[in-house]
């Protein structure tokens, strides 16, 4: 059977801290984030760089952010939705957060 349920996977091997991932071209600009790892979980998504020079950047990420970070929490994991209308954002997001998971190994 697939039971695409939340499988729980042990993330205990997260060491804390705060991890910065790479900066991924999310086509109109860049996007970064810094990931906070607290009890061996994800507990914060902070955006460090985003598209900004565009005013529709501005508003789609604007929309995105708050949902990919919450995503990420929920789901403890880098695999998150794709944002419907922020196709790029979601990608950039996906990548970054999981190099900032990567070393947190």
């Amino acid at each position: 059977s697939n039971t695409s349920s939340f499988v729980s996977t042990s993330n205990s091997h997260w060491r804390d801290g705060q991890y910065p991932g790479a900066v991924a071209d999310a086509f109109y600009g860049n996007i970064q984030v810094k990931a906070t790892i607290s009890g061996g979980k994800i507990t914060d998504v902070v955006f460090l760089d985003y598209p900004h020079d565009r005013p529709t950047s501005v508003r789609i990420n604007q929309e995105a952010m708050p949902f990919l970070k919450e995503e990420a929490i929920q789901a403890q994991s880098a695999q998150v939705d794709i944002v419907s209308g922020a196709t790029q954002t979601s990608e950039a997001f996906r990548e970054s957060l999981q190099s900032a998971l990567d070393q947190t190994k």
